[in-house]
């Protein structure tokens, strides 16, 4: 590993979070609203990139008037394309703030991380923050009781499957039957053998048809 995992906690802090106060914010704020903060996104990261050390960008004045012309156009199609009307919250304003500045340091600190050490892999960026930002997510889960109710849907998604396999195995196990017993029989009772075994393939196609639908 090239970079030490302090570096890595950082950034994933600034992977987690905005994850994390952008969807609590929809709590507070009405997915327009949200919308037009998030269009304000690529100005901050001009500007933090402008000011993170080891990047110290600069763009051109005509550059800062281009990315001010977008927000301001995005913002308006926003409002424009709502059909509700916006509504603010001082706490979904303020988390979706804090999850925007975080979001604009993210693509700036990674590209520190490669000026500084060239020889870092995607591989090793993307494998060490998602480790380090594992124990990031799980308390906010466990407060909210999602990890219970993804937990307790897998445990039904699997009880779902099973009882699936269980029925059509016990229907491949009752058509084979009828396979075998349709070369001992003939004429009218050979023909009801037939039908039963177009039943039960009907009814092999309506469990596997069930178990898609639910998955």
């Amino acid at each position: 590993m090239v970079n030490p995992w302090k570096t890595y906690v950082k950034l994933s802090a600034v992977l987690m979070g905005p994850h994390d106060l952008t969807k609590g914010s929809l709590a507070f704020l009405n997915y327009p609203v949200q919308l037009m903060f998030k269009s304000t996104k690529v100005l901050l990261v001009m500007v933090m990139g402008a000011f993170i050390p080891g990047l110290r960008r600069k763009y051109p004045a005509h550059e800062y008037v281009s990315a001010i012309l977008l927000v301001l156009g995005l913002i308006l199609f926003t409002l424009a394309d709502a059909q509700t009307s916006p509504s603010f919250s001082v706490i979904g304003v303020i988390m979706v703030i804090g999850a925007l500045v975080m979001d604009s340091f993210l693509g700036n600190l990674q590209e520190v991380i490669f000026n500084m050490n060239p020889e870092t892999t995607q591989m090793e960026m993307l494998f060490c923050s998602t480790v380090v930002g594992l124990p990031l997510l799980i308390p906010p889960m466990v407060l909210t009781g999602e990890v219970f109710e993804a937990w307790n849907s897998c445990s039904e998604a699997r009880l779902r499957e099973a009882a699936s396999l269980e029925k059509h195995v016990l229907l491949k196990k009752l058509r084979d039957t009828l396979e075998s017993l349709k070369g001992h029989v003939a004429g009218r009772n050979k023909d009801d053998v037939e039908e039963a075994i177009a039943m039960v393939n009907v009814l092999c196609f309506a469990v596997l048809s069930l178990n898609y639908d639910l998955q």
